[in-house]
């Protein structure tokens, strides 16, 4: 079982009321936010769109045609995807202005 002790310290204030406004201290945050997101804030409405409906699906960059074992590889195989993953994060970094990184050797 896995101690969430941050998260449940802060679910026993946010069930506290407020003692300037005599709400629960959850339902003024969330009024808050609601407030932002009326007033434009992109950030809030972001939160208040994520929390209704759930984030976007977040695209996969990466496509595998069939499900195989690391052995079914011919090292001419594995060679050329090294090769084509190491182009690709070179042509990155360079769209990002930065210089690529070096290899690593281990």
């Amino acid at each position: 079982m896995t101690e969430k002790v941050f998260t449940d310290a802060l679910r026993l204030v946010m069930r506290e009321t407020d003692e300037a406004s005599g709400k629960l201290k959850l339902r003024r945050i969330v009024e808050r936010l609601a407030e932002a997101a009326m007033e434009g804030e992109s950030w809030a409405i972001l939160q208040v769109a994520d929390r209704l409906d759930g984030r976007p699906a977040q695209e996969a960059t990466l496509a595998i045609d069939e499900k195989r074992d690391a052995t079914d590889w011919t090292r001419d195989e594995l060679v050329a995807f090294l090769n084509d993953a190491r182009a690709r994060r070179d042509r990155a970094a360079e769209a990002n202005g930065r210089d690529r990184e070096p290899d690593s050797v281990h």
